[in-house]
C-alpha cells in the first residue's frame, strides 16, 4: 500500500474548526458522545480529512467537485469523473501510530451510500489524537495520511461480526485498500 503524506497547517486547522463550530449546530450525536467539545472534535476531524483530500486533488491537478457546507444533508463529499468519493477520517494517537487501525464503517451510513451510489470510500488518518479525552491535539495534529481507497460497493464484504463500539459494523483493514494513486489512473467514462 502507498500511503500518502500531507502536512496539516495552522490554516487548514483553522478552516476545519470554523466549519466544524458551524455544523455541530446541524448534527445528529450518532456515536452518543454527549459532551459537545468531544463532538465538535469529531466534526473538525472529519473535515480536517476533508481538507486534506482536496488539497490533494488540486496538487494533482484533477478536477473535482466538493460539497463544504453545514445545515443540510450533502449529496456527496467529492465528485470526481462522475463517480461519488466518501472520505472517511479517523485521529491517532502519535505514539501508537495508524497501521494498526482499520477503515470503520457504520451500517447507516453504508446504507445511504449505497442509495446515493457511492463509488469509493477513501481512508485519512491524522496524528494529534487524544483517545482517551476522545479530542485532538491541535499543537500535535500535523500530518495527515491518505492510507487508501476501497470501491464502496466492496465494504459489504468486511461485516463486523465482533462489534465493540459504534461505527464498527464493517472493518477493513489496511492492506484491503488500495492505493488512492490508482483511483485516478482508472480511464474516464
Amino acid at each position: 500500500m502507498n500511503e500518502i503524506h500531507i502536512p496539516i497547517s495552522d490554516d487548514l486547522k483553522n478552516e476545519a474548526y470554523e466549519h466544524a463550530q458551524k455544523r455541530i449546530e446541524f448534527e445528529f450525536d450518532r456515536a452518543g458522545y454527549r459532551a459537545r467539545k468531544q463532538r465538535v472534535h469529531m466534526i473538525w476531524i472529519g473535515t480536517i480529512g476533508q481538507l486534506l483530500f482536496k488539497k490533494y486533488l488540486k496538487e494533482k491537478n484533477i478536477d473535482f467537485e466538493f460539497e463544504f457546507q453545514a445545515g443540510d444533508y450533502d449529496k456527496y463529499d467529492f465528485l470526481v469523473n462522475n463517480k461519488i468519493i466518501d472520505v472517511k477520517t479517523s485521529g491517532f494517537e502519535d505514539s501508537r501510530g495508524y497501521k494498526y487501525l482499520n477503515l470503520l464503517y457504520p451500517a447507516d451510513q453504508f446504507a445511504t451510500g449505497l442509495r446515493k451510489n457511492y463509488e469509493y470510500c477513501v481512508q485519512i488518518f491524522i496524528n494529534g489524537y487524544q483517545r482517551k479525552a476522545r479530542l485532538l491535539d491541535r499543537t500535535k495534529c500535523n500530518e495527515g495520511i491518505i492510507a487508501g481507497y476501497i470501491e464502496f460497493h466492496k465494504i459489504k464484504e468486511f461485516k463486523n461480526n465482533h462489534k465493540r463500539w459504534w461505527g464498527d459494523d464493517y472493518k477493513i483493514s489496511l492492506g484491503n485498500l488500495k492505493s488512492v494513486e490508482e483511483l485516478y489512473l482508472k480511464p474516464k467514462l
